[in-house]
């Protein structure tokens, strides 16, 4: 490896990283919102939590689940096709993974916003399938099945594919370099949605929330709910 190199793909993952998906699509679709001051509605207190990032999931809150969506794709591709072309460029190489890393850190602390931006998950899921397709789609379906069935916690049905991710690397690859860059990503990801994470922790102590709550207050947790539905099960716990 080549440090030279390496700077250079950090620096650059960086600032595609930093382009804000959401707010350039949210301004075209409905120029007068602000991404910038936006609230969770807790159905069990009336009131509210503000979102401390500014991404898919701000965007879906105010223009729906659908745009969200879309958004969240757009990033997932922000995170792959920079970091694909590099892997193409340097297949011997780790380069593409400190262009991935460089992506989302981008994505959550971007230069041209202030430093606010986004959680990094969907980037860091673009980053990982260059690096292991079929682990990444594994590691997220487990990980939906665990935090939703067994867990019983949101938070992880979303943020654990990574985390398992990490196993799979480790048992099924074995490169150490792209275990410590995957470690990194995981680091990384925990940084910027610990501060949402643990409003929401403190929010289920103090019994304010539920499975069901939680995921009819964010439009992810939504998109499960319906898929859950459509499957014919239900996130409710059973009754004793």
């Amino acid at each position: 490896m080549q440090l030279l190199w390496i700077i250079i793909f950090i620096i650059g993952g960086y600032l595609i990283g930093s382009i804000s998906l959401a707010r350039l699509v949210t301004h075209i679709a409905d120029p007068g919102q602000d991404l910038e001051h936006v609230a969770i509605p807790d159905r069990n207190t009336g009131g509210t939590t503000q979102l401390k990032t500014v991404g898919a999931t701000t965007a879906s809150m105010i223009l729906g689940p659908k745009i969200g969506g879309m958004i969240g794709m757009l990033d997932i591709l922000k995170g792959l096709l920079p970091t694909l072309a590099v892997r193409l460029l340097f297949p011997e190489q780790p380069y593409f993974l400190f262009t991935g890393a460089a992506v989302v850190i981008g994505h959550i602390w971007p230069i041209y916003f202030r430093f606010r931006g986004g959680g990094g998950l969907s980037p860091a899921l673009g980053t990982f399938l260059v690096l292991d397709p079929l682990g990444i789609l594994i590691s997220v379906l487990l990980a939906f099945i665990i935090g939703i069935f067994i867990l019983r916690e949101i938070s992880f049905s979303i943020m654990g594919g990574p985390i398992l991710f990490i196993i799979w690397i480790a048992v099924f690859n074995g490169n150490w370099i792209y275990i410590v860059l995957t470690l990194l990503i995981n680091l990384i990801l925990f940084l910027a949605v610990w501060p949402d994470i643990s409003v929401h922790l403190k929010a289920q102590r103090d019994g304010k929330t539920d499975l069901t709550t939680s995921m009819d207050s964010i439009p992810m947790g939504q998109m499960m709910k319906k898929m859950m539905e459509k499957m014919g099960l239900s996130p409710n716990k059973k009754e004793k």
